[in-house]
């Protein structure tokens, strides 16, 4: 039985693991003599992808997931990894036995109160079907890595003028005079006629495409129906609390004495619920399997669940932007059904609590509303534009008359316009009486009593804002000294890791040329 999925945590330094098939000895590139396979990377890249989605959860989408590109993360990071290795060989740089124990048991997987803990160390590895012997060569992989990081950076250094100019940077504070003009008061006037509301569609169809949508069926498998009922050791159940003691912190307006986590008393009939749903998907999943292969070969998907008494439900029309919220957070489910063929099935797959089959796809095609059909669209879509436009075109005029020279406050006065200060406030921070701006924010960097003006106005909340320089706040001597020594600490971290970056580019540049690098095979492809 698979229980406590959460406690296996190790992995992340397990790069090896075993799989089958011709495909997964396949070699995708050479490093030095060192063969990279499928397999390997086929573990990278599930783990990264694995942690993307514990980050953003229902809100990665393929689109992003293929921005972030995680395949070629994947090779690089096995790629950097054997460079490494390399290096740290050439440096005859090695881990002893006791600088692997000591690592070990700092470990919090494996620490039961604070304390490494030999039973739990062995039951973890062996849920995760790991041989201590191969743990202890990845372990100590990892940590000959980071020796030779440690010897990489050790000639950073930072000056205290460098760590001055951050200190400027983050707390010096900035009074700007600011213009707001109302975008509102250009929309007079603005009578679109019918060619021209025919050509902002021919140029901005795309902005009112009507998506793709979707219609799908499916046979769920929810864990909770498979769930059991015995009873669980006392012992799985405070193991579990243990390593998931942080989703058990108290209310703050709750928590008045000192232990800020609600007691294992408490909460014991909810670890004893989610033990049994992770035994349950674990039944489930081999249910859906079972049901996946008969349906794969008999093409029968409907009938299957009538003989087996599985309920088969049918989503109506959706965009693949929003799919129903009974099936919102299903992996990879866009991705799976979007090119499915009549009678063709996906392969398995989940959220936290079903496993899935789908099939028997039905679809609208995308296409582009007609000024028949979206003309009050259109027409605001079109009358927004013209009202930004003319909008933005007074205010760079201004802009303009004040990099010339022009008195901002006489400027002012005889556009009707109002002059306001910013008063004094960090660069970079949002201005109070124009709105969240973060283009506008960073303007406040460029401006100084020698460049008063940016290079462009900022279009906010239905405003154009034109910032000027008005004066500079002086330093705190005293906020320097007691901040010194923490940002000294914090941009040497920084200048090491670029310079740790750029050592190892420069080493991976140097062997490809010296042919040491060999890709065999476009990870796009796979």
């Amino acid at each position: 039985m698979k229980v406590i999925l959460g406690i296996i945590i190790v992995v992340f330094v397990f790069y090896f693991g075993a799989m089958r098939g011709r495909e997964q000895t396949e070699t995708i590139a050479v490093i030095d003599g060192v063969r990279l396979t499928y397999a390997e990377f086929s573990n990278e890249y599930q783990k990264i992808t694995d942690s993307y989605r514990q980050r953003y959860g229902n809100n990665l989408t393929d689109d992003i997931l293929k921005k972030l590109n995680p395949k070629k993360m994947a090779l690089d990071n096995l790629m950097n990894q054997l460079i490494l290795l390399r290096k740290a060989d050439e440096f005859k740089l090695d881990v002893s036995d006791e600088e692997f124990k000591t690592a070990i048991f700092s470990f919090p997987a494996f620490q039961v109160e604070g304390k490494f803990n030999k039973t739990l160390y062995e039951r973890v590895l062996r849920q995760n079907r790991l041989a201590p012997e191969d743990f202890e060569v990845s372990q100590k992989r990892m940590l000959k890595i980071g020796k030779l990081e440690r010897l990489i950076k050790e000639s950073v250094k930072v000056s205290e003028k460098e760590a001055y100019d951050i200190y400027r940077i983050q707390y010096e504070k900035i009074n700007a005079n600011y213009i707001k003009i109302a975008a509102k008061d250009f929309r007079t006037g603005i009578k679109p006629s019918e060619n021209d509301l025919e050509k902002y569609l021919k140029e901005h169809e795309e902005d009112f495409r009507v998506p793709q949508k979707l219609r799908v069926k499916y046979i769920p498998f929810p864990g909770k129906d498979f769930a059991g009922s015995k009873e669980l050791s006392d012992e799985l159940i405070e193991e579990y609390y243990n390593y998931h003691k942080d989703e058990f912190k108290k209310d703050s307006k709750d928590n008045k004495d000192e232990d800020e986590f609600r007691p294992l008393s408490e909460v014991k009939e909810e670890i004893i619920s989610r033990l049994r749903l992770i035994e349950g998907m674990g039944i489930a999943l081999d249910e859906a399997e079972k049901a996946h292969d008969i349906i794969y070969q008999e093409e029968n998907l409907e009938e299957y669940a009538r003989e087996n008494r599985l309920a088969v439900k049918t989503t109506p029309f959706f965009s693949a932007g929003s799919p129903p919220k009974e099936i919102a957070g299903v992996r990879d489910l866009i991705k799976e059904v979007i090119d499915l063929k009549e009678k063709e099935i996906t392969p398995v797959l989940s959220d936290d609590q079903k496993y899935y089959i789908f099939g028997e796809v039905s679809t609208k095609p995308s296409y582009v509303a007609g000024l028949k059909d979206a003309r009050n669209e259109i027409r605001e879509a079109y009358i927004e534009a013209e009202t930004q436009k003319l909008c933005k075109k007074r205010a760079l005029d201004i802009l303009d008359r004040l990099k010339k020279g022009q008195d901002i406050q006489k400027v002012a006065k005889k556009e009707g316009l109002k002059l306001a200060e910013t008063g004094m406030i960090l660069a970079g921070s949002n201005i109070q009486g124009i709105g969240y701006s973060q283009e506008a924010s960073e303007a406040l960097y460029e401006i100084s009593e020698k460049k008063p003006y940016p290079d462009d106005v900022y279009y906010v909340d239905g405003n154009y804002v034109i910032l000027g320089f008005k004066e500079r706040g002086k330093p705190d001597a005293k906020d320097w000294e007691e901040k010194k020594k923490d940002l000294k600490t914090f941009l040497l971290r920084l200048k090491e890791q670029k310079y740790f970056s750029s050592w190892l580019e420069e080493t991976r540049e140097s062997m490809i040329k010296e042919g040491k690098i060999e890709i065999l095979k476009d990870v796009a492809s796979i």
